[in-house]
């Protein structure tokens, strides 16, 4: 399994939000996943500035959780104020060209939410994404099972096919003339000689062992069938 690297992606809505955040990051780490956020960068600023430290960021993760607020949102679609919240606008078009570039076909870019309130405030580009509600320890397991690709439920192992020979009718019979009737035995024996020729065909290509037994047994039937009947030997 491919390591896994996590940036967190959120605006800087209050300080509790900022903790709360945090909050996550730590539980992730102490669950064995390596996180990037911005509060971890040390004499507060990297030197290759904000945008290439975001930038590297993205691009060294295996997944980005966008923490999705009313003021994310609006940062993120570039809404904001003139001078607020700049690193969300940037980390937003970039997300948003990187959802373009794959043809939306990627699971890299994933929506959290701490309030089911938040839920209107998932940017646009980001909805066909599942999200995750991080109210609870269940809802937490969720998004780490995703991250580790361990989600849902293992299918069982594919089985033989049960397969068996089709049913047979038999021909609508209206007897013969009066004054010449025809032998008793005569459409039962065509019959079961039809039948015989047909699980012939069957057990010739048959390669199931278990229907080739069958078969066997199926094909002696009709023998002793057309026997009593007169036809064969």
């Amino acid at each position: 399994m491919n390591e896994i690297t996590v940036f967190i992606s959120y605006s800087h809505d209050s300080d509790a939000h900022r903790e709360r955040v945090l909050s996550l990051s730590e539980r992730l780490r102490a669950d064995g996943i390596p996180t990037i956020l911005d509060r971890y960068v040390e004499k507060g600023s990297p030197p290759e500035g904000w945008p290439r430290w975001m930038l590297n960021g993205l691009d060294k993760a295996t997944h980005v959780l966008c923490v999705c607020t009313e003021t994310y949102y609006r940062r993120f679609r570039g809404l904001e104020v003139p001078e607020k919240g700049k690193g969300v606008d940037w980390e937003g078009a970039l997300i948003t060209q990187a959802l373009y570039d794959s043809r939306s076909h990627t699971n890299k870019f994933v929506p959290v939410l701490f309030e089911k309130a938040d839920e209107p405030h998932i940017p646009e580009p980001l909805r066909p994404q599942t999200h995750y509600l991080l109210d609870s320890e269940d809802g937490y397991q969720a998004l780490y099972d995703a991250l580790l690709d361990q989600s849902g439920v293992q299918p069982g192992v594919i089985g033989e096919l049960k397969r068996k020979p089709r049913a047979t009718g038999q021909p609508l019979n209206f007897g013969g003339s009066k004054s010449t009737p025809p032998p008793a035995s005569s459409p039962a024996l065509k019959i079961w000689q039809e039948r015989l020729d047909f699980m012939l065909v069957e057990d010739a290509i048959c390669v199931d062992p278990a229907m080739k037994f069958r078969l066997k047994h199926l094909i002696a039937e009709a023998e002793d069938k057309i026997r009593s009947l007169g036809g064969g030997s």
